[in-house]
């Protein structure tokens, strides 16, 4: 009988490599919030959202123009929640002071937020150009 060539192992999905790290988050997430941690619980799922996220981003093909269309995408996206504060601000009756001040405000202070979360999500989706 001749002898079987050994067989070649696939190569491992990158996605299984985060299957582990991610079942760990989600475990030590669960054991806070029944242990009333909120702290902990906190970091746990914000880790378990960020991981696959850098992972990915990481490990994506980058292309010619992707990063300055990402910017192009946080320039636009900051703007979309001073937009909305301003609107909601202008359109309540009888607003003055305090009140149009902290819509504002909450304007400001989520811009950058939206914009990040903008260039990341076309980061993730973004296809080269036809």
């Amino acid at each position: 009988m001749p002898p079987t060539p050994p067989r070649e192992r696939e190569p491992l999905s990158l996605n299984a490599l985060l299957l582990v790290p991610a079942l760990l988050m989600a475990a030590g997430a669960c054991v806070a919030v029944a242990a009333r941690h909120v702290a902990l619980a906190a970091a746990f799922t914000g880790t378990l959202v960020l991981v696959p996220l850098v992972f990915r981003l990481w490990t994506r093909p980058w292309y010619r123009g992707l990063v300055l269309r990402g910017l192009g995408l946080f320039i636009a996206g900051m703007h979309l929640p001073m937009l909305t504060g301003g609107v909601l601000a202008y359109g309540r009756i009888g607003c003055e002071g305090a009140d149009c001040g902290q819509t504002l405000l909450w304007g400001i202070v989520l811009a950058p937020v939206a914009g990040a979360v903008c260039s990341v999500v076309y980061w993730l989706v973004g296809r080269p150009p036809v």
